[in-house]
């Protein structure tokens, strides 16, 4: 995905990580079986290749076919901002279980890219995420995802990326909580995106 000016964006995902200023979002396809110890160096020369610039780029993987994202917009209440969400829960984690489960490393399978029409202060941008990661684990709850390792609910995969951008031109948001336009409109965009995403899945 590519933006027509940059935007600067909150991420964790493998390229682009914590804060940087770009106009190039890439959600890359891997096979479940994907393994690499160094994952930012191994997709930076998967760029390289693909002739695509790996500087200043926003990368995240995922193991879900990427033609079954779910795109949508949200516009009302003074707020636009738009999502373009991967789901799958091949690899669905309870964070919270009293068992302690070996970690190991596996594509991304919830993916989720905010794109924020308007300036963001960090702590908005920070509570995006917690507004989206609040959406992703209500929602998985209500579809009645379940952690194989513990048989418990489960609350994400053991990969999810988030990022949110923002253009930093137009209407100034200083909070994007769960009593705010914004955080609403995200975690309306999660809900739907994971009902869409996860249909027949689990």
């Amino acid at each position: 995905m590519k933006t027509e000016t940059s935007y600067k964006t909150y991420s964790s995902g493998v390229l682009g990580t914590g804060i940087t200023e770009t106009d190039t979002f890439y959600n890359r396809f891997v096979h479940k079986d994907y393994y690499s110890d160094t994952p930012s160096m191994e997709y930076e020369q998967y760029l390289m290749k693909e002739n695509v610039r790996h500087e200043q780029i926003v990368g995240l993987m995922t193991a879900v076919w990427l033609k079954e994202r779910a795109v949508y917009c949200y516009e009302g209440y003074g707020v636009r901002v738009a999502s373009v969400i991967t789901a799958g829960v091949g690899n669905a984690v309870d964070i919270t279980a009293d068992e302690a489960v070996p970690f190991y490393s596996s594509p991304g399978t919830i993916n989720m890219f905010f794109f924020v029409e308007g300036t963001l202060t960090d702590a908005a941008f920070l509570q995006l995420f917690i507004a989206a990661t609040e959406a992703k684990t209500k929602t998985l709850s209500q579809l009645g995802v379940i952690d194989p390792a513990t048989k418990t609910i489960a609350t994400g995969t053991s990969t999810d990326s988030i990022s949110v951008a923002a253009s930093q031109q137009g209407p100034l948001y200083e909070y994007a909580g769960s009593m705010t336009a914004l955080g609403q409109a995200v975690a309306k965009l999660v809900k739907i995106s994971l009902e869409q995403g996860l249909k027949g899945k689990r």
